[in-house]
């Protein structure tokens, strides 16, 4: 089965609750979501962020490495102002939709990280 864009998921596991059943939302397989050993994170806390799609819960391990896979292969696009970032005086701000696509925090402690 093809992927597109639209087959781009995001894990919910760090707001769901850790060591939970569930059924991939892309697949429908079974799969653990949840801290592999007993800690705070998920499995999948420390693998790169995809895009958020509204209609999307858990990816398994393996649909969550097709999404990282096509959302790293979409081709950059220029960045639009007010989507991607706003102007405050010389300084520019990122919006928190810019960094979700880019797909990691940088450290910077930037004021709309979603990663934070």
């Amino acid at each position: 089965m093809g992927r597109d864009s639209r087959d781009v998921g995001v894990t919910l596991a760090s707001t769901l609750g850790h060591g939970r059943q569930k059924n991939c939302s892309k697949c429908g397989a079974a799969f653990h979501c949840g801290s592999e050993r007993g800690g705070a994170n998920c499995w999948c806390d420390n693998l790169p962020k995809l895009f958020p799609l509204a209609e999307r819960d858990c990816l398994c391990p393996a649909c969550f490495g097709d999404a990282i896979a096509q959302q790293q292969s979409q081709p950059k696009r220029p960045l639009v102002e007010g989507e991607d970032y706003y102007a405050e005086g010389k300084v520019i701000v990122f919006t928190a939709s810019h960094h979700l696509r880019r797909g990691y925090c940088c450290g910077r402690g930037c004021r709309h990280c979603p990663y934070q």
